[in-house]
């Protein structure tokens, strides 16, 4: 459990700011702990493994209040005036309500689970778990229900958080507007659409991150963020629309290696899909990640995948450029191999790439 606690710590450290904040965190993850104990978060997809929900809870409640750092969340005050995420008195209110969202956000699952201990089922509305357990004192029986639809439990979470999570002390240190944002979220987290909410998209992101982290696979699948790109690459690589192999390409084909230029690459894709698809790939430095969790992309010992090339195209040697290397079959069609012009690629050495390392498995 050591790199859960660790996660602990680093949430708690976000909230130090405020003396208020921090305490009813530490009251909050405690009393979470106590409802999901040791329970899985999935039957057989990410983080199955006993304490899987509370890990992959901790990881999305982490993410999501560093991806929500720099945000500005606006709400308007009762004298009309407009108070931001970032002011003195509300960003320690949007933190918290940040982590209550982020935290619970698959708490709902739950409900889906039948765990029994004998003929005693356990029923998570009337007790947490781990209350169940020590009154019974016996391990239990844990079974997924056949009748689960997925993104169902969503809509159930807000029953168990205002049931044993949230206190009146945490309804009046929040406020209104924070707990409207919190309902939202929860209620909305496995639809599948885009969010205007900033809590909600940063809740939503953080999500798929862990679940892709847990399972690299995951993101390698064409619905994934990281398909996606892969699809829109090579669509626009076929019509021309990112050069490969000639001076001032964006693309550098090397036998079985392709050097892609970032983030320039990054930049066209992401607005094609943001425009054409409605797809939003996240910032920058979290989707190399993901590429490189989903072993689409070569990394370094350190865990780095951005690497610094020195590229020949025509005669010209451009360089140092900051680039991710893929397989080339990854993003190269093959009836295009043979029109190329021969080309070549190296790391430069003597350039030192920025540290990529969020996510390092």
């Amino acid at each position: 459990m050591r790199q859960t606690k660790t996660i602990d710590e680093q949430i708690l450290y976000r909230l130090s700011l405020d003396f208020r904040s921090h305490e009813l965190a530490e009251a909050l993850l405690d009393r979470f702990r106590t409802l999901v104990g040791d329970l899985p978060a999935s039957e057989k997809h990410h983080h199955s493994r006993p304490g899987g929900l509370y890990q992959h809870s901790l990881e999305v409640a982490l993410r999501t209040l560093e991806d929500l750092a720099g945000t500005t969340v606006t709400e308007r005050r009762p004298d009309g005036s407009i108070d931001s995420f970032q002011s003195a008195r509300n960003r320690p209110r949007w933190q918290y309500a940040t982590l209550v969202a982020a935290l619970c956000h698959d708490v709902g699952k739950l409900f889906e689970m039948d765990l029994r201990i004998g003929d005693t089922r356990w029923r998570p509305f009337a007790e947490p778990y781990l209350e169940f357990v020590r009154r019974n004192r016996k391990s239990p029986t844990l079974k997924w229900k056949a009748e689960r639809q997925h993104g169902d439990h969503a809509l159930l979470s807000p029953a168990l958080l205002f049931r044993h999570l949230l206190t009146p002390d945490d309804m009046d240190y929040l406020g209104e507007p924070r707990v409207k944002s919190i309902i939202t979220t929860l209620v909305g987290s496995h639809k599948g659409q885009e969010n205007d909410d900033p809590v909600a998209r940063a809740v939503s992101t953080a999500d798929q991150a862990s679940v892709e982290r847990a399972h690299p696979e995951i993101a390698a699948r064409p619905d994934s963020k990281a398909g996606w790109f892969l699809r829109i690459l090579e669509e626009m690589i076929l019509n021309g629309e990112i050069n490969v192999n000639m001076r001032g390409a964006q693309i550098f084909v090397s036998g079985e290696k392709t050097a892609v230029v970032m983030p320039a690459v990054l930049n066209l894709v992401r607005e094609r899909l943001r425009v054409m698809h409605k797809v939003t790939l996240p910032e920058n430095v979290h989707f190399y990640n993901q590429l490189r969790n989903a072993h689409l992309v070569e990394a370094d010992a350190a865990g780095m995948c951005i690497r610094k090339i020195k590229a020949t195209a025509g005669g010209h040697t451009a360089g140092p450029l900051s680039a991710l290397i893929f397989s080339t079959d990854k993003i190269i069609p093959k009836s295009m191999l043979s029109t190329l012009a021969e080309t070549h690629f190296e790391l430069d050495t003597e350039s030192r790439p920025q540290p990529v390392v969020e996510g390092q498995d």
